[in-house]
């Protein structure tokens, strides 16, 4: 008989009655909170100069840093100049294929990946990513201390549920450790065979946020109800906006979640930065108020210093009811599908859950686009997809929607079911005429 392993798998228990997964970072006091970032950057800015990444580096001697020790205070953090994505790119161009941002050279990676590509201006330039091993270890907890503060009334360890394309997207791979079901829109046999899996294994959480809809059509198809797709939640969100939880492909893909207590999403503070910046100043707005999401890595191998994602983000630091000291933040889409029309200024976002609340259009799921605004004083053309019932009705309903939670004049377009078009992975709402 072989022997059997006795030892410890994977890390000791969690005691139940624990409110948080990391209870000493969680609950710090914000003054000690603050000093250890301000330690994190001081190493990061090092690392920088003297490793040295020349794109950092320059962004430093733009702001007179030649020296860790150049910064006293996160509030100098602001005087470095931002990076966006389009920086990135230039470089990789520049000094093919890795450019001359990089921490962490191939060579020194043990795990490499890209990303899709598939919603870049320049027809899809996907970028390559490699990470050191402290990703393995970083990411996943993560994700530890956000599911487990969702578990105060759930099962102490819910089964959970991830539908990412795990093929190329590296940001899903790095938080595993839940159920893959496989990818969404492109790939139908792993979508049936996750919606079969969810309905034996019936999951508690999901992360199947960008590709839910695809899921419920292949289950309406199947004649599968819908109480077999996981209970995914938008716990965390408010009028304000969705929960901050994800910070793109090049920082975390796990950078913060809903406590379940009071709005918004808490921002894991001891490996990121986060900013709310106004891109013509490069300063912080006043907390409540809408900027540019500008992240700072302080836990990552391949780091980012002020990176721009070019998305809205709202900034709250006052105390959370849950206990947790971390600041809260809400996400507010992409700078680029916000809509300045008859005098508003919203997000596509506010104006999807004003089409919900119209329940013929969200059957199986709901299919909507906007075409992109050429006269602002001109009523917004928005088509939706129904599968049943009276189109006159049902686009007199979502005008009416549109109207109370937008407060903008919409010409609603009732299409057939599936006459939109599709996306394979996050939905594309904003087209052309």
């Amino acid at each position: 008989m072989p022997p059997t392993y006795t030892g410890q798998l994977g890390p000791e228990p969690r005691d139940p009655d624990q409110q948080f997964w990391d209870p000493e970072v969680q609950t710090m006091p914000r003054d000690q909170l603050e000093a250890l970032q301000l330690d994190r950057l001081h190493r990061l800015v090092d690392r920088a100069l003297t490793t040295p990444v020349d794109l950092f580096a320059r962004k430093l001697a733009d702001a007179g840093i030649t020296a860790a020790a150049d910064i006293t205070s996160l509030d100098d953090l602001s005087s470095i100049p931002t990076t966006v994505k389009q920086d990135l790119r230039d470089s990789e161009a520049a000094s093919p294929p890795w450019g001359d941002y990089r921490f962490v050279r191939a060579d020194g990676c043990v795990r490499m990946g890209q990303s899709t590509g598939d919603r870049h201006a320049d027809g899809g330039a996907a970028r390559p990513q490699g990470h050191l091993g402290r990703v393995r270890v970083g990411r996943p907890h993560l994700v530890a201390q956000r599911l487990a503060a969702l578990e105060s009334s759930r099962t102490p360890t819910p089964p959970t549920s991830t539908a990412a394309a795990y093929g190329l997207c590296p940001g899903a791979s790095s938080a595993s450790g839940a159920q893959p079901v496989g990818g969404p829109a492109r790939h139908r046999r792993a979508r049936r065979a996750g919606l079969r899996m969810w309905h034996r294994v019936r999951p508690d959480v999901s992360m199947v946020a960008f590709s839910l809809g695809r899921f419920a059509e292949v289950a309406a198809k199947l004649g599968l109800d819908g109480t077999g797709l996981p209970n995914f939640e938008l716990r965390g969100a408010d009028e304000r906006g969705l929960p901050f939880m994800t910070a793109g492909f090049e920082c975390y893909a796990y950078a913060g979640g809903p406590c379940g207590v009071d709005p918004g999403g808490h921002v894991h503070e001891d490996f990121a930065i986060v900013q709310a910046v106004d891109p013509r100043t490069g300063r912080e707005v006043p907390d409540g108020t809408w900027g540019n999401l500008v992240v700072t890595t302080l836990g990552r191998d391949n780091a980012l210093v002020r990176y721009d994602l070019e998305e809205a983000v709202l900034v709250l630091r006052q105390p959370c009811g849950c206990g947790e000291t971390t600041m809260r933040a809400f996400w507010g889409g992409r700078f680029k599908d916000f809509l300045d029309v008859q005098g508003r200024y919203f997000n596509l976002s506010e104006l999807e859950r004003a089409l919900r609340k119209v329940s013929a259009v969200t059957v199986p799921s709901l299919e909507y686009v906007v075409v992109k605004p050429t006269d602002p004083s001109a009523p917004l053309r928005v088509r939706v997809e129904l599968a049943d019932g009276d189109r006159t009705t049902t686009a007199d309903a979502c005008r009416a929607a549109i109207a109370d939670r937008l407060g903008v004049v919409a010409d609603v377009e009732i299409v057939d079911r599936e006459s939109l078009a599709r996306s394979g992975y996050k939905a594309v709402r904003l087209v052309d005429a």
